[in-house]
């Protein structure tokens, strides 16, 4: 994975653990369920974008890289993850 990338996927990571961090803490807190689930929201949202944020970077660097040099396994391992991916 690409430096950039690793740092912008670190960065996410740290993220949404800060936003469980919080959903737990709200819990604790017993704050209003309506609160909890904008938060919850708030997470899911952000793990698509980390989830889109890794799959271009795969499509770009190992998936193009393996085409080209004529190895279809990325390409297959790819279409794999992508029938288990919700």
């Amino acid at each position: 994975m690409d430096i950039n990338v690793t740092k912008t996927v670190d960065n996410r990571l740290a993220t949404i653990e800060g936003h469980i961090r919080g959903v737990r803490q709200m819990l604790a807190d017993g704050k209003d369920c309506s609160d909890i689930l904008l938060q919850l929201s708030a997470i899911e949202a952000s793990v698509q974008k980390l989830s889109k944020t890794i799959l271009k970077n795969h499509i770009e660097h190992c998936v193009k890289d393996s085409v080209t040099n004529g190895d279809l396994t990325a390409l297959d391992r790819l279409n794999e993850v992508l029938d288990k991916y919700k």
